[in-house]
């Protein structure tokens, strides 16, 4: 289970709530004078959970960053960062970043309490394996030392799915100047010396189409607009960012120049799900990814036959296959972060091994319609969409 910790953010008087997952390990002996467990270094998954920006949270993700946690070794982050209609663009990267800077930058005012609070955390999970219960109870076993332990700051990675996808990509992207706001870095440091993965599952990447403007795949069922009071999915999602400020790069990181503003050290593996509005928006900006010379450093696993958010809905809810691929893109996930931080070609590698669409997923005809996405208007006849981004 994952402990909480509400890290410090840019502004003094407020925290960011965490959902903070680590890994098993193993204790010296007590009496070794040692306090280093095994492993005692660790990589870093910062994630981020969907609903559109609007509403969402971690717990969703939590089998998911388990997966990771437990395979990778690693501690994973969960994100609970701010959501509109309260709080608008930015302040959701603005929450992601701190957490980035609370793992990686010493000077950050949230670096030492993660550390602090991640050792701690592992001293009484130490406790709790010496002694009996009653030993412990009644104070005839001594607390442990604080352990040794270290985030390895040259292992970093990011996951999130649908809107948290996109504020994972969003955290290798540098924004030139535009829309009035200045200059804006991506929190990795330019010269960051290791390759670092970003998982994203179905994400939304151009906040320029409203959900009821996307294209509908043939084989999703339609959805009545409401008569009255208009689209609800159109005015949430209308919350989180002005129609004028939607085509930004941070709000829309498909409209990115990955050739000069995706960090040079970032490895991507993209998951889609077929029955989903969001599918063409990632696939046109695969296209674009690879016509921007990006394309080695970016791998595609499409599951036609799935629909939006398979993979974070609780198995009780899936169908047999349903809940095959949900692990099988769980292992995707494991094994690209794993290839990633080896310093190998996970692109190259899964590309060999499992090349672009899954066979088990049915119709490999799905189509999906380019127009749509340059267009964010285009639909605005059709009928309204319920998933969110």
């Amino acid at each position: 289970m994952p402990f909480k910790l509400a890290l410090p953010s840019r502004e003094p008087d407020r925290t960011i709530q965490t959902f903070v997952f680590c890994p098993p390990v193993e204790y010296p002996d007590l009496e070794s004078g040692l306090n280093t467990p095994t492993p005692g270094r660790f990589p870093v998954i910062m994630d981020y959970h969907g609903g559109g920006f609007y509403f969402g949270s971690c717990l969703e993700q939590a089998p998911f960053c388990s997966k990771l946690c437990r395979e990778l070794g690693a501690i994973v982050i969960g994100v609970d960062y701010r959501m509109a209609p309260f709080d608008k663009f930015p302040a959701a990267l603005e929450d992601a970043e701190d957490v980035v800077r609370a793992v990686i930058d010493p000077s950050f005012a949230g670096y030492e309490p993660l550390r602090e609070s991640v050792a701690s955390f592992f001293r009484s999970q130490w406790f709790q394996t010496l002694g009996t219960k009653d030993e412990r109870d009644t104070g005839k076993v001594p607390f442990p030392p604080v352990p040794n332990i270290e985030l390895d700051i040259k292992r970093i990675g990011f996951s999130g799915a649908s809107s948290g996808g996109n504020i994972a990509l969003n955290m290798a992207i540098h924004a030139p100047a535009s829309f009035g706001l200045p200059e804006w870095p991506s929190p990795i440091p330019a010269e960051y010396p290791s390759p670092v993965p970003l998982l994203l599952l179905y994400p939304s990447l151009d906040l320029r189409q409203l959900p009821s403007e996307r294209t509908r795949h043939e084989r999703m069922p339609r959805v009545k607009e409401r008569k009255k009071g208009g689209n609800m999915e159109d005015q949430l999602a209308a919350t989180y960012v002005a129609r004028e400020m939607s085509a930004h790069v941070r709000a829309s990181p498909g409209l990115a120049d990955t050739s000069v503003d995706l960090h040079k050290q970032a490895k991507v593996l993209l998951i889609l799900s077929g029955l989903d509005t969001l599918w063409e928006q990632s696939e046109i900006w695969t296209k674009k990814v690879h016509a921007e010379g990006r394309g080695s450093d970016m791998k595609t696993l499409r599951y036609e036959d799935r629909k939006h958010g398979w993979t974070q809905i609780p198995e009780i809810a899936l169908s047999k296959e349903e809940r095959k691929t949900r692990m099988e893109v769980l292992d995707e996930c494991v094994r690209f972060a794993d290839l990633t931080w080896q310093e190998r070609d996970p692109v190259g590698i899964m590309d060999k091994e499992v090349g672009e669409n899954v066979a088990a997923q049915g119709n490999p005809d799905a189509k999906f319609h380019e127009t749509a996405f340059h267009d964010p208007h285009k639909n605005e006849e059709k009928e309204a969409d319920t998933e969110s981004v």
